[in-house]
């Protein structure tokens, strides 16, 4: 699963001599919260975000502002507030690393950076989308979550015995589930032969949670 195959290539931009206000309206309009900031020749220079424009917009409920303050702070440029070395990443990093960087830096987006030029966003809605077209949330099948010895053998006799019943797996996401004696397993199958899937692997001592018929 890499960036470039679920990242945005048509970026809205902003360059550090636009004010702020522009970059508020382009955030608005577009319903986004995170700007890359570049040059004319699309080199990445910073990214400014909803919060970097709430410090420096004044508060529409602040009284002890008059309108001269307000109008000179909507005037105020992207460069004076905007974050100068944003995280970056390759269109060829996989989205786990992506993941795991959002969620070690508590943000929401990333610029994706190749040969030094500004060629596409990734976005926290963007690893939603992909682990859900992923992991077949719209197919139209079942889905079984089990545990599962981690012995080896135990693996291989499930995907034979779903072979034997000629059941085509859509998915399969396969958790460590912080145990040395189980893994959790979610499969994602189109079969016929269902339950009786079911009942054998009951039979293999594995432990189903839950089953999930899509229709």
């Amino acid at each position: 699963m890499f960036v470039k195959f679920w990242m945005h290539t048509e970026v809205i931009t902003v360059q550090p001599e636009d004010t702020i206000r522009e970059a508020c309206s382009l955030m608005e309009g577009h319903r986004i919260r995170r700007i890359p900031v570049i040059d004319s020749e699309r080199r990445l220079l910073g990214i400014i975000s909803k919060e970097d424009i709430k410090k420096a917009l004044p508060s529409v409920v602040d009284a002890s502002l008059d309108d001269t303050t307000r109008a000179l702070a909507n005037q105020v440029k992207v460069a004076a507030f905007m974050t100068r070395t944003p995280i970056t990443v390759q269109p060829t990093d996989t989205l786990e690393k992506i993941a795991t960087l959002m969620l070690k830096n508590k943000i929401g987006g990333i610029p994706v950076i190749e040969n030094d030029l500004l060629t596409g966003i990734i976005t926290e809605s963007d690893i939603f989308r992909a682990f859900t077209q992923i992991l077949g949330s719209d197919n139209k099948d079942i889905r079984i979550e089990l545990c599962l010895s981690r012995d080896n053998s135990a693996l291989y006799n499930m995907f034979e015995l779903l072979n034997a019943y000629d059941a085509q797996i859509n998915n399969i996401a396969i958790c460590n589930n912080h145990s040395h004696q189980t893994r959790s397993i979610t499969l994602r199958i189109t079969s016929n032969q269902s339950q009786a899937i079911v009942d054998e692997l009951w039979k293999m001592g594995c432990k189903i949670s839950s089953i999930i018929t899509d229709n």
